[in-house]
Order: structure tokens, then sequence, then C-alpha cells
């Protein structure tokens, strides 16, 4: 076709190669402009995307090559770009290509065009790209001619193509044709060369080209970022065929009709096409980069007595191995090549952050084994893989998006299996090795996380056995890190004691992290100690005569007591005491051991040495993130977490109370919804998506929470029973909002129709209407903030935090003080908490008092707490029912919450409370944005609504509702629309008959293997020290004579014969690891067929032991059914 044509090219072409400026031993190339350097080497056909006409064809005399944009092909995207590409301009636009039938595409003038090769003509093809990422031996194109599909072109007519092909992770540059002939013949002579070499698909832009002449081939030459790169010709192999020759079109980006398995997914730019064959000096003018290319990490070096465990980020999405890694970003040491969490990441405040997804996690160490043959087994939920001196042993696969419910259930896990079950949503693979005797280099590897699933470790574990053993977990060779078996109960206790090692490792982090923020907090206080001085310093009055007190409280009290002439309860028994004080400060009765060592310490100071113990007790935190989900509205939803909910605040809650953040601090991280939405930071407080005006709804929240305002009423007009417009409740959304608010319809009330009668309610705001940001409470707290307040006087929701928490604003520490006494006393010194309206405090210098000891201590909530339950005021019996609550004789009577109920059941009984995880979704397939995982909880406070699509029973999940239903009755809400302080808590006939009857109840009395008691009573005890403990676990006291007598006579017939140790013990907890159901299978018709029989098990309860008689076994359990049935146990004394 062109072989005049091509006979002169190939001279011209070698003359040039041998003289030009570009030749072998020039002097280097001045760094001309990109485009410069393009079009100096004579293309036939260049694309930059830029400027305004950016697929204009640039090269000279291709003016009749016309492109055009087809699908998802969009323009004006940023390209290599000056900084860190010098040749390039700082705004050089490239095109980017979505992977969905989006290409561009450039019509063949015809016959002999500058777009058709013959044999002897060489060609060049170049690009820059920036893929996102392919599959393993995915091949995308760069730019092709032929094979597009077009209608009456041959299917198979590849005249040329630079492409890219995915192995072992790495983007390959490959160049593609098709024999001439054979496309029209059915013959199968296409001819692939690929590069050796390759580069990760990690974000960065490279530089890619291939030349050939075709019929020499030996003159393939490949380019990445202008270093020339080896590479093998397969399939077809070497040939001195020409190639195919039509006038199909030339596309850039895809091919065979916009496949979408060869379509280019990520960014290209400077598109060029040669009849020459550029030499390897004009190729390496091409590139230069002020980046480094990512260091392979070097994993020669390994820990010998420990794990060494690190996180990698920003790692590509595409699912493959052999990829080039960042440094991690985070390292700690452990004992064992198993994980159940990984670190939290945090922000500069300490706020729960997202990690990139996906993540990696890498474990090393070096361990001595004797020689042999071992089993290895490696278990993950998304891929891993095992290195053993350097050689993969073992991997596990990538797994892939959900969105399908119809899968195929796995079976139920046996749960008598010598070997822990694996977990839902887990893959394993089993491998035989053999090693030599002397130490060995361990690497493990972890993909968490992928596009579209959540980034939840799972389960990971590495073990090994010799075989027909039962497998041994590996650990590091250290003299407390002796291999475990990989049975239940061994994991169990691993898993506990990996969470203890998170909560301590996230603790230091955010320590580290925050320590700069927390010097301002620091100084903050100091200015707010400054301010005291304008504040009024109430002094204790002289107590009056006969009137008990341990500090200045009980001297605040004393008067309006003697002026009513009412006498203070007396003081509680020290066991009573015990149980009320352990109850209100970490939410759960005292142990048998607490009582032990309380009863130990000397009786004139055990009270204050046991407050102290149990302030720095990290279950403080567990008791009051119950409280403050309450108040503050936290209502995350595992299915559609985003529909009308909240994110799950709920971790920074608790980290919150758990590291005793002040409670100026506590309140500015809130209003400044930082962090992740989904992952536990504040930013999920402000989710809201269900709502007209999302920030009406948060500063009602805040409002109600910080400063006692209620303005629920203010929402859509004007508060009728209140003094607040419905101008100030937006005035402080719109703070939150960082910008005026627009009122929608939707927020308004409709007026009257003509004629109608006058509504009792006014609107002062018209539809439409434009609300500033404003601090509309000037009468709380000045406007104008004192100097240093807040570091941020630009953001209106940096203002509004200080100004809820601006020492000048006495209301803030009087409502937070006020919240601690109602908490201790049943009531309020301000009878509603969260509506200060009308309503006077009982003791009004009281009230100032302990405002100021919350100031002086920098908003320590401790602090202030430490000084009411060291009051003779809180020490004492519980007020008669007669006499004014607001003198506080003594505090009110009150009954557990739903969950000091819940906890305490399952410390009498100490076990665990073994629910499922909560969420629908166990395999982690699905997105963060479509299911939530909020963990398998272990205390109260962890649960939430089990409502999903319809009711679907397959989606149940029994554990977790067995105890949601008993702490339901009770008043626990598992939906919090709203913002809620004192629960409705009616005694109802569901409460007794919960206990009396329910699941969770029946778990506490039921003498498992695991129960505390079973334990006790195989114990060489007399009855009465049984009976003892008996009522020491369930009531925190001993019995009175006569309960002793009655109790002993009841299980003495059998007592002596009761021990049957023979008898194995009985697996506990089984339905915990006998969910195989998840959202991706839930559909099938077995998956409700497992949900019913889990149910079933979930009512039988946990299986009695068989090392006790079963007569006498129910004796006992008879005799703690009673207890637990008792007012005494659900009533705080």
């Amino acid at each position: 076709m062109h072989l005049s044509r091509s006979l002169a090219c190939l001279v011209f072409g070698s003359l040039l190669s041998c003289c030009g400026p570009w030749s072998a031993g020039a002097e280097a190339t001045p760094a001309l402009p990109y485009d410069q350097i393009i079009l100096s080497d004579n293309p036939v056909a260049y694309w930059r995307f830029d400027g305004e006409k950016p697929l204009q064809n640039l090269a000279k005399g291709a003016a009749g090559l016309a492109t055009e944009s087809v699908g998802a092909a969009r323009l004006a995207k940023a390209g290599p770009q000056a900084g860190e590409y010098p040749l390039f301009t700082a705004d050089n636009r490239g095109v980017e290509l979505g992977g969905t039938r989006g290409y561009l595409k450039t019509t063949d003038p015809g016959e002999q065009s500058d777009l058709d090769f013959s044999l002897g003509d060489a060609i060049t093809l170049e690009a820059w790209v920036n893929p996102r990422g392919l599959r393993d031996d995915q091949q995308v194109y760069i730019v092709g001619k032929g094979r597009t599909g077009n209608p009456g072109q041959v299917a198979a007519n590849q005249n040329y193509a630079l492409r890219l092909r995915a192995v072992d992770g790495q983007m390959r540059v490959s160049f593609l044709f098709r024999g001439e002939g054979t496309a029209r013949d059915g013959g199968d002579e296409f001819h692939r060369w690929n590069s050796q070499e390759g580069f990760v698909a990690d974000g960065r832009w490279r530089h890619v080209a291939v030349s050939y002449r075709f019929g020499d081939p030996g003159s393939i030459r490949g380019y990445i970022n202008g270093q020339p790169t080896a590479g093998d010709w397969d399939i077809g192999g070497p040939t001195k065929a020409a190639p195919t020759v039509d006038n199909d079109d030339l596309w850039i980006g895809s091919s065979m009709g916009g496949k979408i398995d060869s379509t280019f997914s990520g960014f290209l730019d400077e598109v060029a096409i040669y009849r020459q064959a550029l030499s390897p000096e004009r190729m390496a003018a091409r590139y230069q980069s002020n980046l480094k290319e990512p260091a392979v990490p070097d994993f020669s070096e390994a820990p010998r007595h420990a794990v060494l465990v690190e996180i990698v980020e920003d790692i590509p999405d595409a699912m493959q191995w052999n990829v080039v890694t960042p440094p991690p970003v985070e390292q700690f040491s452990q004992q064992a090549f198993a994980l159940t969490d990984t670190p939290r990441k945090y922000n500069s405040h300490g706020v729960i952050i997202d990690r990139s997804n996906p993540f990696l996690v890498r474990s090393r160490t070096r361990k001595h084994f004797a020689g042999g043959e071992y089993d290895l087994l490696l278990r993950s939920r998304q891929a891993a893989r095992l290195f053993i001196d350097g050689k993969l042993v073992a991997e596990t696969k990538f797994l892939k998006p959900n969105g399908s419910g119809h899968e195929k259930v796995p079976e139920l896990a046996d749960p008598h299996a010598a070997t822990y079950p694996l977990p839902p949503g887990h893959q394993e693979t089993a491998v035989r090795v053999k090693l030599e005797p002397g130490e060995h280099h361990f690497r493990w590897e972890c993909f968490v996380g992928g596009k579209n699933m959540r980034t939840e470790i799972g389960e990971p574990v590495v073990a090994f056995s010799h075989p027909g053993e039962t497998p041994q977990v590996l650990t590091a060779d250290a003299g407390d890190a002796e291999p475990f078996p990989l049975t239940t109960a061994a994991w169990e206790a691993f898993e506990l004691g990996v969470r203890s090692q998170m909560l301590a490792l996230n603790q230091r982090r955010r320590q580290e992290v925050s320590a700069e923020y927390s010097d301002y907090w620091s100084q903050r206080h100091d200015l707010a100690r400054k301010e005291l001085a304008n504040w009024p310093d109430p002094q204790p009055p002289a107590l009056a005569d006969g009137m008990p007190a341990n500090n200045a409280i009980d001297q605040f009290l004393a008067v309006p007591l003697k002026e009513a002439g009412v006498a203070p309860t007396a003081l509680l028994e020290d066991d009573a005491f015990l149980r009320r004080v352990t109850l209100d400060t970490v939410g759960r009765i005292p142990t048998p051991a607490e009582r032990t060592a309380f009863l130990k310490d000397p009786a004139d100071t055990r009270r204050q040495l046991v407050i102290e113990r149990l302030l720095e007790n990290p279950e403080w935190a567990d008791h009051w993130t119950s409280y403050w989900q309450d108040v503050l509205a936290e209502n995350p939803g595992i299915l559609k977490p985003s529909l009308n909910n909240t994110g799950p605040f709920r971790w920074w809650i608790y980290e919150s109370m758990l590291d005793n953040k002040p409670l100026d601090r506590f309140v500015t991280d809130l209003v400044m919804m930082e962090g992740s939405r989904y992952g536990g930071g504040t930013a999920g407080f402000g989710m809201a998506t269900e709502n007209d005006v999302p920030m009406a709804a948060k500063a009602h929240t805040l409002a109600t929470a910080f400063l006692g305002v209620e303005m629920k009423c203010a929402r859509c007009h004007d508060a009728p029973f209140h003094p607040f417009s419905q101008e100030d409740l937006f005035s402080i959304a719109a703070m939150l909002d960082r910008k005026p608010i627009t009122l929608p319809k939707s927020s308004t009330v409709p007026p009257p129709p003509a004629g109608g009668r006058e509504p009792a309610i006014e609107s002062s705001l018209a539809p439409g209407a434009k609300i500033m940001p404003v601090w509309v409470f000037t009468s709380l707290s000045a406007s104008d903030l004192p100097a240093g307040l807040t570091r941020n006087p630009e953001d209106a929701r940096s203002v509004l935090a200080a100004s809820i928490t601006s020492p000048q604003n006495e209301r803030f520490a009087q409502v937070t003080v006020n919240r601690l006494w109602a908490r201790y006393f049943g009531r309020g010194l301000v009878a509603t908490p969260d509506d200060w309206h009308d309503t006077d405090a009982s003791h009004p210098e009281l009230l100032k008092f302990l405002a100021r000891e919350l100031v002086l201590s920098g908003y320590d909530m401790k602090h202030v707490s430490r000084l009411i339950l060291q009051s003779h005021a809180y020490q004492r019996a519980t007020a008669d029912k007669g006499t004014d609550p607001a003198l506080f004789a003594g505090p009110q009577r009150r009954r557990l919450s739903a969950e000091q109920l819940l906890d305490s059941l399952f410390v009498a009984a100490d076990k665990q409370l073994y629910a499922e995880p909560l969420t629908l979704d166990p395999e982690g397939r699905r997105s963060v944005s479509t299911f939530l995982n909020l963990g398998t909880p272990h205390r109260a406070w962890e649960f939430t609504s089990m409502s999903n699509e319809r009711d679907r029973p397959a989606l149940a999940l029994p554990m977790a509702q067995s105890l949601i239903d008993l702490m339901l009755a009770f008043g626990w809400r598992d939906s919090r629309p709203n913002p809620l302080t004192v629960r409705e808590e009616p005694a109802t006939v569901l409460q007794p008959l919960s206990i009396a009857n329910g699941v969770a109840a029946n778990r506490t009395v039921r003498l498992s293997d695991d129960h505390a008691l079973t334990e006790v009573c195989l114990t060489d005890i007399s009855l009465d020290a049984l009976v003892d403990r008996l009522f020491v676990q369930i009531l925190s006291r001993p019995p009175t004579a006569s309960e002793r007598e009655l109790f002993m006579a009841e299980l003495a017939d059998g007592f002596e014969n009761r021990r049957r140790l023979s008898e194995p013990k009985q697996p506990s907890n089984i339905i915990r690891y006998r969910n195989p159901v998840s959202w991706s299978n839930h559909l099938n018709f077995r998956a409700t067929e497992i949900k019913q029989e889990l149910e079933r098990l979930t009512n039988e309860g946990d299986p009695p032991t068989r090392r006790l008689d079963p007569v006498w076994r129910v004796k006992v359990e008879d005799a703690l059914w009673a207890l637990i049935n008792s007012p005494e146990f659900v009533f705080i004394p």
C-alpha cells in the first residue's frame, strides 16, 4: 500500500537517526516546553487535550484528522503539571476516561493516510498515563487503530495499538498488531510484545512509549518514564509480516466497541503518533520529574522477640499484589500473627478520622523452628499472603463487593469442632511446608477494605501444626509468647487481650497527636480561672447544729434542711454504699473481688479510697457514654446509615470520657463536627439527611444539652411557652452551617385560611427569609469573646463553640454540674436539666459553688463528681417518699437504668455479653454508606436498633435482640431521633416478666461452664460459704441469718454429691460463631432456616454444665433466679 513512501521514510529516517540533533553522542537537548519537544519530532498526530480546542490534532498537516469525544470522556481535567513535572505548565490539562464506554474517536481520512503503516514503516506511539489500576492480566487501550467493532469492519483488524497490561500488580507497556490478511481469513496471527518492567497505579503520571519497524521484530523498543525497558514477544511471537492496514477508526482510550475490559480508566495526556522510531535520547528528553519513585520496602530486617505490625495507607484500590507501597504510617508490636482490630487514626484534635481505603497491614518476625514438615493455615477476610524467608508460601484471594442477596449460604460451623470456626465472610487456605532447623523470617500481609467495601480487618490469623495436630497460632520467639491453640476458648481470650491493647494504644495515639491542642486548652483554662474574678464566689454557710457534713456540699444543704425541720437520712451501710457508688460511677454492680478489696481498706478511709479507684476505672467511660448518647441524640443505623440517622459518634463520646476530656473541649469537638462520619468522629453528629434544615436539629440538641435552653417548638414557629423565636434557633443553626440559612417552606406553619381562627402560635419569619449566623444568647455570654478564646474567629462554628463554653457563660458550667447532680441524686438542683426557663434552683448558691469548682478544675467532670460522691448527702440512705425531694435529705430512690441492669446481670454471672457483631453484612462486602458494623458489643451502650428492611427474618440477630428486648422493657431507646435526659420509665408488667422469663436473665441464672458460680460450686466449699457467695455475687452483701437458713435448707439435699468432675465442659456462646448469613445471601431460603435455628438456640440459652448434678444444679439456678428477681437487685440502694 505505500511502498515508495515507506522506502523514502526508511532512508530519511535513517539519515535523521545518524545526523539529527538527537543522535547518539549528541549534546543534551535544552529543556524546551513539552509541546515544543513533541512538535520538533514531527508527529503525524498529536493530542494535548488543552486550550480552547482540547481535541484538536496539533500535528502539522493533520487538519483532516477530526477527533470527537464518545461517552464518559471528560475533558479539562488536570494533567501532569509544573512543580512535579517541570516540562509542563502549571495549568496543563488532560482527559479523564471513566472505564464505562468513554473514549476519543478519530476517523481515518482514507487510503494511504498518515495513520496507515505497512511493511517497512516505522512507528512510535507515546502518551502520558495515570491509570486507576487494573485487575491482573487486564489489558486496556491507550491508543490504537482498528478492532473498533465498527459496522463494515472486520472484528479483529488490529492495525496497531499501544496498551497497558496488568501483570502481578504492575502496569506494563504492551504493543499489539495483527498480521496482514489474517483478520479476513480467520487466522490467529496477533503479535503482542510486553515490557518486563512496569509501574504501580499509585496516582502518579508516567510517560509510556513504544517504537517498532514493521517487518523487523528486533526493532521493538519500549519506554517507561523515558527509559528503555526490555520485553518479550508472546502471542504470535516475533514476525517479519506486514500489519493489517485498512480505513477503520483510530480510538484513544478503548477498543472492541467500548468494551469495559479494554477501556482505559484514569487520565491520559500528550498522545502522539510518529512515522519514525524515535531514539532513546529523544525519549529521555520527554521525562523530567521532581518526584521520586517509591522505594521498594526492605523486608530483610524483622524483630526476633516480637511481631512488628505496620499499617500502610494510600495504596492503589486495584486489588492486586506486588504494588510498591509507601512507607508505613503506623507501627506497633505484639506477639502473634493474628489480628482482631487495628489502631484508630486521629486528627490533630484527637478525633477519629478515616484511614485510606484500602490499606495494608504487614507483620514481620523471626522465629526458630525445629526441622520438619508443618501444616500452615492462613485465614483472612480480604486477600492475604504469607512469605517465609522471602518466598511466597500461601495466599488468599481478593474479595469483590457484593450487590446481590441470592448467593449460597455457607454451612453452619460445628460448635464442637476442635478448631475455632472460620468466621463469616472469611476464607482460608492450608499448605504443607518443609522447614530446615533454625531461624526463619516470616512476613504476613493483609489487605483491608477495597472499593465499595468497609475497612474492617476481620479475624486474620496464621497458624501452624505438625501434620494431624491442632493448629497453633504463630507467635514470636519470646518467653511469654508461646503459641496458643486455635480453639474457641483461646481465641476469645486473645480477642479480649487485643481489645485492651487497642484501647491503650489508641489512647496513647490520641495524646501524642493532640499534644499541641491540649496545650491550647491548658491556656484556655488559665484564661477561665482569671475570668472567675468576675463570678460570684459563694462561701459555704456555717454548719447548722446537729447536721452531719463531709464537705462544703453538706454545709450548703444543711441550712434548708434545718429550716424545714427535716432530718437527713442515715448513712448507708458499707455494702450498700459500695453497690450504689459502683453503679453510679462504672454502671454495674461490684464484683466479689472489689467488695473484698473495699472491706480490707481501713474503715475510716475505705469510702474515699474506693471513690478514687472507681473514678480511675476505665469503665467510667462506659457508664457516661450511654448518658450522652441520649442527651446528644446519637442515633446510628446499621442499614442505610445516612437515612435519617446520625453517624456512630459513640466512639468519640466513649474516648472522650475515657480520657476525662474537659467538658469545654468536649463541647467544642462536638460543635466542630470533624473527623469520620461513619467511623466514630464528631462529623457523625452533623448527619441528618432526611431533614430540610439538619443544622436546626443540631442547634436544638446543643442548646438543651449545654445551655438548658429548650427550643424544640421554635423549629417551625416562635416558641409559644418559651422566650425564643424561630430566628433564634435558626441563627444558631446558621452558625453550625457556617453560612446564612434560607428558611424553607417546610419549616413554617401555613397561615390560616381567610376568615379562619387565628392560631395560638406566631411565626415571625416567612418562607424564604434569610437568617444570618449570629450568637443570639447574649444574656448568657457576650458576643465579644475574650481574646484568645477561639483560634479562628472567622469561622462561625468555632465562634459558636467558644460562645457556649466561654468562661463568661456561667450557664454552661451550671448546666453541666446540674447534670452531674441529677445523675447522682435522682433530681437536679434545677429540676429540669434540659429546660431552665421559669425554673429556679433549689440551692442557687450550691449550684454556683459547684460551677465555680468545675471551672477551677479545668472543666473536669471527675473533680465535681468526687465532691458529690464524698459528700454525706450522697452517702445517705434514700429519702422518704413524703419528704420534699428538693431538700436532698437523701438521694431519690432510683431504679437501675436499662444499661446498668443488663451489664449487672452479666457481671453477676462473670460472663461476657456474647452477641453477634452488630451488622447485617458480616462479610464486609458492602460500603460503609450502605451498612455499618458497630462491632461485637461488650457493654450495653454499644447496642443499637436491629431494624432492617421489611423486618426480614434472615437479617435478624437473635442473640443481640434478646439483650435489646430486656433493655427496651426498662426504658432504653433503640432509636434516638430527639435529645432526652430523663427517660420515661413507668413500671410495666413487662419488666418483671423480662427478668423472670427473658433470655438475658436466663443466661445469668443458667450454670453453664463459663459461669463464675459453676466454678465456685465445683470447689471444696462449705454450704454456708456457698450461700454467702451467692448473695455477694448477686446482691453485693452477705445474707441475713434468716436468708442463710432458708437457702441452706433449699440447697442441702444433694450438696455433698453435686460434683461430676469426669464430665467434659460444654461449649458456650456457640451462636456467636454460627451466623453465616449476610446481605449477600439473605434472600436464599436457607438463610431464613438458619436464623430460625439460631433463634431457637438463643431462646434455649447457654448449655448447662454437665459437671454438676442436674437436679442440684437446678436448685442453685432457682436460688439465683430468686435473687435477681428481688426488688433489691433492680433498685440502687
